[in-house]
């Protein structure tokens, strides 16, 4: 038997369905068979799981004053005045 996490639905056996991002035993074959696919990736024994990393938009203001002024259409842009 091998570990597995499912990277999509996954329908094994008797009708068992595993959701994304869950992990499962299977044959060595259908380990091996799912991989190939790209339908789920190995696991090794003890292996703890991954931590989910998020993503932080860039285009979100953070406060830092770290943004441009934007100038209303018709006005002079020298901002010396």
């Amino acid at each position: 038997m091998a570990k597995i996490r499912a990277i999509i639905t996954l329908v094994v056996g008797k009708g068992k369905q595993f959701a994304p991002n869950s992990v499962c035993d299977v044959s060595d074959a259908e380990a091996k068979r799912l991989i190939a696919l790209g339908y789920a990736e190995g696991l090794k024994k003890n292996a703890q799981p991954p931590v989910e990393v998020t993503e932080i938009e860039e285009d979100e203001p953070d406060g830092n004053g770290d943004e441009q002024p934007v100038q209303p259409n018709g006005t002079d842009s020298d901002l010396q005045k």
